[in-house]
């Protein structure tokens, strides 16, 4: 009897070592290592620009007079740094399994790990993040004016670290708001990067289980 082609093709793929239809499976080959290799490269390509843009970020803030800033910030990079080194590292030592599927899942389990290890620390960069950028604006002549201007308008004299208590109850309120949205903010700022990606690798995944059926 003759076979559809629908039973060839998911019996190539699901048994590989038969290679009943080769062409199918060296097809899911090619397309799991070029999705993989695409983000392998873009992943490398952020690690690069996340260390030039933290020394390009401390060098102009030097230039400009906020040493301090600038410090800082290269300092909340630098985890960043060792997270994007150390995940893709492990990417490249992902095993190549049994099979397309097997390669193409193990980068996937992967590839949310990574997120996840990313996320926990943007939930403290982002807040961390604000409150330095917040205390640089009011050690700044322009804050230091705005303050004058708050004590003017709505005097107290409930003075916190030299500031009037509602304004560092409101920075306080924002940072906590920061700290809220860091994971969602984070995968927002993922999406618009690697989203096309993302999407071509769920397609890829969900046509292989199906073909598994």
């Amino acid at each position: 009897m003759t076979k559809s082609i629908e039973t060839i093709w998911k019996n190539g793929f699901v048994n590989e070592p038969s290679l009943t239809a080769p062409k199918i499976n060296n097809l899911y080959d090619r397309k799991s290592q070029n999705i993989v290799d695409k983000l392998r490269n873009m992943f490398s390509q952020n690690l690069k620009a996340i260390v030039l843009g933290s020394i390009f970020v401390l060098i102009m803030m030097s230039i400009n007079g906020l040493p301090f800033l600038g410090i800082y910030l290269f300092c909340l990079m630098l985890p960043l740094m060792f997270i994007a080194k150390r995940e893709l590292n492990k990417s490249v030592n992902l095993s190549k399994g049994q099979s397309s599927y097997d390669y193409i899942m193990n980068f996937n389990n992967w590839l949310n790990s990574s997120m996840a290890a990313y996320a926990q620390y943007y939930k403290v960069f982002y807040p961390l993040l604000f409150i330095g950028l917040a205390v640089q604006g009011i050690v700044s002549e322009d804050g230091s004016r705005l303050i004058a201007q708050l004590l003017e308008a709505f005097p107290t004299d409930i003075i916190i670290l030299g500031l009037p208590y509602y304004l560092l109850i409101g920075l306080i309120i924002v940072t906590l708001i920061v700290a809220r949205f860091a994971e969602a903010l984070y995968r927002f700022d993922l999406n618009i990067i690697y989203g096309r990606q993302f999407k071509k690798l769920e397609e890829l995944i969900a046509d292989m289980e199906e073909l598994r059926k």
